[in-house]
């Protein structure tokens, strides 16, 4: 109401006891990257043309369509208050538009866009270097955060087993030599290296065979009546044999590693130009996955090309281009399997095998292994290294109110018995225990003068726990998004479509009045905790939106969010005042929320399932999205934050939760990424504010014309808001297949029916009697479009749907489908005007010229045609 009392807009008031204004109007702007941000600028200058810029009072953009649409909205409020102009038409010459209408005369604005038509290397070589050299840094800092994991357990294989020699039995024959010497029963049990797992398994058949007949008593004889059958899920039974399969699993995992790291020792004893190529082997796997994650875009929109076309060669490619990316992705965990293999195989002291690879007959370590190893002097560096980062993370902790609050947190964690933190507390100190007895029982108790055997193999054993420790301390100091590839999108866009203020970076809340209210669509990505779920479900609340569901459980892995004004959030995580998560969260402001929306490319991406890719893409660097503040916790202290947050929010093991999918819309930080992952048109926000009337601008990639993104909302909104979209669009696929025969073509007749073809017209249902008009505008070529855009559909036959991974537009491309998305405009809003008699006009046509001019009418548009 605002905004149309300082446009004057003077004849929409609010509704008859309604607090909402009467006739709401959203414009949505799909996803695309910059195909998208050139169609909807075409776009927006017909609708200026036609007068409904001004009366818009809602802009949803996704993505591309938010590059331009909030590159406008910026320029309106640089205007700081003066007379808000359309930035993107010359005012000196913007006609008004017709069905035959000129088109708009470039502004500055306009030209700055087609000057940065390649944003993100605008600049050429320099540019890419830029580029490369944050590439790296995050794929090196990625590199690093996987010694997180690889060296707690190379250190615990070192622990378990300090020689080759060890590899072939079991640690528990050692703790029991060690402790029970000279008994003849051990010496059955000295060459079995499965030996836990093969007890354990044992254990767990005769219990669940005991379970099995505890259950059959009451059934079979009338005993035990007293046990609920009724309840097979929540017993006591079912917990304890998860348990037993967990730990089973477990202590498999932990006990093959034995015969495994038995059988690399063996291949290391070949001779050396058999290991060189043994190492250019994995070298070669390592180029080929960062080669294939680098292009899965492309690789993706093959897929989809591959589905949906009838071309043996495109269904071939489809089929190739599957193979390559399930190849990397099982690739990856085996190269980092295979370092830290090799990693444990370096600690390890050769015995058996020493003599066939050196002259020497004294116990060593393998030819590869760095000497540094089994150096006291490397000792002393670390615990002088680990002694720093300890001051460090003490003052950190310790010296500061923010530090001090997280180990009250933690503390409470520790505490909450929801947490189980005393039974894992527990295990781990059976693990420990069981870690300290295998130390000491793998190890000579005597130093042997003239090898020095003990002090090497302590040496070793202490040098790789300080090095873990290090690992450990250096990981939890690394931010989540400081080292993605967030900031340099953002600041790419920032400056090809001027996102900024006139005093810096441009706040959300600072937007000005006078433009469309913004709504920037991104994607929540998140599985709710078990926590949440009961809370949820005891609420009192039966409002099924307020109450909310988990997506995972429904598939999605998504969720709308939400970045405006005067909110962020998400029903899920709640809404929060954009200002207030301002304050949480110094880096959100206008550019960064149109970044997280194109985040296109991310180890996690809603309802795109990327399978094992998500780790190939984590660790390759390939991560646009953003972990944002959560805005459940706006207003809420670090100290006063739930107990049961999940623990990759204390290590800051961000990077393990994006690979894995450990993320929940209760942590701290929630990832927040491309709004196409859920809804790639913006509609869903439109339809929540029920808009009377909507006009889409889809220019998504959809070479098949299945309309996926309108679909996908039109699902949504009957599940989720009970609303029902009635849109016929059949006749735009069936003018995009006849086109395809006579690409490049002109079809002259101004008024033929194809050539209202590039849109549809249909209704929503919001219900209780209350309807809404919506306005789909497709990028489908007719054939009546201007001649240069004509000539680039017969040089480029994928034109108008070309693959989002190219985001580097010559001019030509960039005009072409700007030029497409205003005549696609002016062709659906202009007169429908034709010499065919009414009643040879179909009744769908018909239905359709009188929607169009309903449409017309309640928005204010009066101009027919420009001659």
């Amino acid at each position: 109401m605002l905004r149309r009392k300082q446009l004057q807009l003077t004849a929409l008031q609010q509704d008859d006891g309604d607090e909402r204004p009467k006739d709401l109007f959203g414009i949505g702007l799909s996803g695309g990257g910059i195909r998208s941000a050139s169609f909807c600028l075409g776009a927006l200058q017909a609708l200026e043309g036609f007068g409904l810029i001004r009366r818009a009072d809602y802009l949803s953009t996704v993505s591309g369509g938010g590059y331009i649409g909030a590159g406008m909205v910026a320029a309106m409020t640089r205007q700081d208050g003066q007379q808000t102009d359309f930035p993107y038409a010359d005012r000196g010459n913007a006609p008004t538009v017709g069905r035959q209408g000129n088109d708009m005369k470039d502004s500055e604005a306009v030209s700055h866009v087609r000057d940065h038509s390649r944003y993100l290397i605008p600049h050429g070589l320099s540019d890419i270097l830029v580029s490369a050299a944050i590439l790296t840094r995050g794929i090196a800092v990625n590199l690093f955060l996987i010694f997180f994991l690889l060296m707690p357990l190379a250190t615990m294989t070192i622990l378990l087993n300090p020689t080759v020699d060890h590899l072939g039995r079991s640690a528990i024959y050692d703790i029991l030599e060690r402790f029970l010497p000279n008994r003849e029963w051990l010496a059955l049990l000295s060459g079995q290296p499965l030996l836990a797992t093969k007890v354990f398994g044992l254990a767990a058949l005769v219990y669940f065979i005991g379970w099995g007949l505890w259950r059959s008593l009451p059934e079979r004889h009338g005993l035990l009546k007293g046990i609920d059958t009724q309840k097979e899920l929540s017993s006591r039974g079912m917990k304890a044999a998860g348990l037993f399969i967990v730990l089973l699993l477990a202590i498999a995992a932990v006990e093959i590693q034995g015969p495994v790291l038995g059988w690399l020792a063996r291949m290391q004893r070949q001779a050396p130009v058999e290991q060189s190529s043994y190492q250019t082997f994995f070298l070669a796997l390592s180029a080929f996955v960062i080669a294939t994650a680098s292009q899965q875009k492309r690789l993706a929109g093959w897929i989809e090309k591959g589905f949906n076309s009838p071309r043996f060669g495109m269904k071939l490619r489809s089929i190739l281009s599957h193979m390559l990316l399930i190849a990397a992705a099982l690739i990856l965990p085996l190269l980092i399997y295979a370092l830290y293999l090799q990693i444990s195989l370096w600690g390890m002291r050769w015995t058996k095998f020493c003599p066939e690879i050196r002259i020497a007959t004294e116990p060593c370590f393998p030819p590869d292994s760095p000497a540094f190893i089994s150096s006291s002097g490397t000792t002393m560096g670390l615990a002088v290294v680990a002694g720093m980062l300890i001051l460090w993370e003490c003052f950190v902790y310790l010296g500061r109110q923010s530090g001090r609050d997280t180990l009250k947190l933690l503390g409470r964690r520790l505490l909450d018995p929801r947490t189980r933190a005393l039974p894992v507390g527990l295990a781990l100190l059976a693990i420990a225990a069981f870690l300290i007895l295998a130390f000491d029982s793998t190890r000579p108790h005597q130093i042997d003068p003239a090898s020095g055997e003990m002090a090497i193999q302590y040496t070793v054993a202490l040098n790789y726990g300080l090095a873990s420790l290090i690992v450990v301390l250096l990981t939890i100091n690394f931010a989540n998004n400081a080292n993605s590839l967030h900031r340099l999108y953002r600041d790419r866009l920032d400056i090809a479509f001027r996102l900024s203020g006139n005093n810096g970076s441009l706040r959300l809340q600072d937007l000005g009045d006078t433009a469309p209210y913004l709504l920037i669509n991104a994607t929540l990505n998140a599985r709710l905790s078990q926590r949440t779920l009961d809370d949820k479900a005891n609420a009192q609340d039966t409002d099924d939106a307020a109450r909310g569901l988990d997506p995972a459980m429904r598939g999605r892995n998504a969720e709308f969010f939400l970045f405006s004004k005067l909110f962020t959030g998400s029903d899920t995580t709640h809404y929060a005042p954009t200002p207030l998560m301002s304050t949480k969260d110094p880096e959100l402001n206008l550019a960064s929320a149109v970044a997280i929306s194109g985040a296109a490319v991310s180890s996690s991406m809603g309802r795109v399932r990327l399978g094992l890719l998500s780790p190939t893409l984590a660790l390759l660097n390939l991560r646009l999205g953003y972990w944002l503040h959560n805005p459940r916790y706006a207003s809420t202290s670090i100290a006063d934050m739930r107990s049961d947050l999940p623990w990759h929010d204390f290590l800051g093991a961000y990077l393990i939760a994006e690979s894995f999918g450990l993320l929940r819309a209760d942590s701290s930080k929630v990832y927040v990424t491309d709004g196409g992952h859920i809804d790639n048109i913006g509609l869903y926000q439109l339809l929540k504010r029920q808009c009377d009337h909507i006009i889409i601008i889809d220019a998504e990639s959809d070479p098949a014309l299945n309309f996926g993104a309108l679909v996908d909302v039109q699902r949504f909104a009957r599940i989720d808001l009970g609303y029902r979209i009635t849109l016929d669009w059949p006749h735009l696929r069936e003018a995009a297949v006849a086109r395809e025969a006579i690409k490049g073509m002109r079809l002259p007749v101004a008024d033929a029916p194809i050539h209202d073809s590039h849109f549809a017209i249909g209704k929503i249902d919001y219900g209780n009697g209350r309807t809404g008009r919506l306005l789909y505008i497709k990028a489908v070529v007719t054939g009546d479009e201007p001649d240069y855009v004509l000539d680039y559909e017969r040089r480029y036959p994928a034109f108008p749907h070309e693959a989002t991974n190219d985001q580097f537009f010559s001019e030509e491309q960039m005009e072409a489908y700007r030029a497409l998305g205003f005549h696609a405009v002016r062709r659906a809003l202009s007169e429908q005007k034709t010499d065919v008699p009414v009643d040879d006009i179909p009744e769908s046509k018909r239905s359709s010229n009188e929607a169009i001019k309903d449409l017309k009418r309640d928005l204010g548009v009066t101009v027919a045609r420009l001659s």
